[in-house]
């Protein structure tokens, strides 16, 4: 799926923060999903990752919030894609990150048949 070039400044960093969450979900802190993130942070155009960053780490920008930013179905499927291959880019899933991107499957109110044809799409990619 590619970047809708018409995001808003609001909706790219709402991406983003949802990929720097499902980088955190696991607790681990690997190199791969921190250049993941930059790169994704540059693709967006996003003026200051960092700062989005504390703000997830502080606590002062939940799920909610930022699901709430991310309006259209093809902007909530783009969102799920990308924090499935932020969670991918390092390896093999974790049951953290499987939970998480359960959970954010959910709150981006996405059916398992469109969660499921994503995780399709990002295999194929992939692989």
């Amino acid at each position: 799926m590619k970047i809708d070039e018409t995001l808003t400044p609001e909706t790219g960093d709402a991406l983003l923060a949802l990929c720097v969450m499902a980088a955190m979900c696991d607790g681990g802190k690997s190199e791969v999903e921190r250049s993941e993130i930059r790169r994704i942070a540059e693709d967006l155009g996003s003026s200051d990752p960092g700062a989005l960053t504390r703000k997830i780490l502080l606590g002062r920008l939940s799920l909610d919030e930022v699901v709430a930013r991310i309006s259209s179905p093809s902007q909530r499927l783009l969102a799920y894609e990308m924090a499935l291959g932020v969670c991918e880019s390092d390896g093999a899933v974790s049951t953290g990150e499987k939970q998480f991107l359960a959970e954010i499957s959910t709150a981006l109110g996405l059916g398992a048949a469109e969660s499921e044809g994503v995780a399709r799409d990002v295999e194929a990619v992939v692989l």
